[in-house]
């Protein structure tokens, strides 16, 4: 081998190195938009469409909206407070809302900043944290009686953040396709980028629930491509709580869970939710 071979080799490499830092600084920069995917849309148009299937803004029907709010056609039993998943806004999680306004429930929908009509705002996980925790707050003192929490895929973090906080008394979660921990899904897609310096925002499911000793149900979607099952099951797993129950659904996959799920699952998790059995 040639010292200018030699050279020349190195300056291949050299390049190949900068291209893979400048890559892993953009993809640090950019997370945000690679994780959040908001559909937006007017305040007429959120006000006419949550309104066909059944919701209202609240508290108020102006942009200063938090979530969607569905009462059940007959006694409350409970109130639930949901966080949908990454992609789409609140107005189009009425297949959350409808098995659960079945079952006695009212339904809070939570919106994130910048998805539906709420004007921008940072995504950042403390920032959703706090959001998630004041919403929280702020049902329990409007409505009163027990709140239960169900977050699917990313807003099964929300629901977390809420849980563990000590200060924040919760009936129980249900936690719908989640991960154990961001970084791990991260792994799992990119297994050659290093994911864990990458992240700017942990999204740790199991270390936020650390503190939990409540009922919660994890469901997980066998077939999951997106946030695979294995991730749902770690996190069983690792959380402390004595009243803990894992359901799985076979064939599932990260979207279409929901259409094979019966009532009489939607009844079995609430009721262990209620009486921790």
């Amino acid at each position: 081998m040639t010292l200018s071979f030699l050279a020349m080799l190195l300056r291949v490499a050299a390049l190949l190195a900068a291209g893979f830092v400048g890559f892993c600084l953009l993809l640090y920069w950019r997370q945000e938009a690679m994780l959040f995917f908001p559909e937006q849309a007017s305040l007429a148009t959120v006000r006419h469409e949550a309104g066909i299937v059944g919701f209202r803004l609240w508290p108020d029907e102006t942009t200063s909206y938090r979530a969607l709010l569905a009462e059940p056609p007959g006694p409350v039993t409970a109130t639930c407070i949901v966080w949908h998943g990454n992609a789409g806004s609140a107005r189009q999680r009425d297949y959350l809302a409808g098995p659960l306004l079945q079952l006695g429930l009212r339904v809070v929908v939570a919106e994130y900043p910048g998805y539906g009509a709420r004007p921008p705002g940072s995504r950042r996980e403390a920032v959703l944290a706090a959001e998630a925790k004041a919403l929280t707050s702020d049902v329990q003192q409007y409505f009163g009686g027990p709140v239960v929490l169900l977050g699917e895929s990313l807003g099964a973090a929300m629901a977390a953040a809420v849980a563990g906080d000590p200060a924040i008394a919760v009936a129980g979660i249900v936690m719908i396709t989640p991960w154990h921990d961001l970084a791990a899904v991260g792994r799992v897609h990119y297994p050659w980028l290093p994911v864990g310096l990458l992240l700017r925002d942990r999204f740790d499911n199991a270390a936020a629930l650390q503190a939990y000793r409540g009922p919660l149900v994890v469901v997980t979607a066998v077939a999951d491509e997106i946030i695979p099952a294995a991730e749902g099951r770690r996190l069983y797993q690792a959380l402390p709580t004595p009243a803990k129950c894992l359901h799985e659904i076979p064939g599932a996959y990260h979207n279409d869970w929901v259409g094979r799920v019966t009532p009489d699952a939607w009844r079995e998790w609430l009721h262990f939710i209620t009486t921790g059995r």
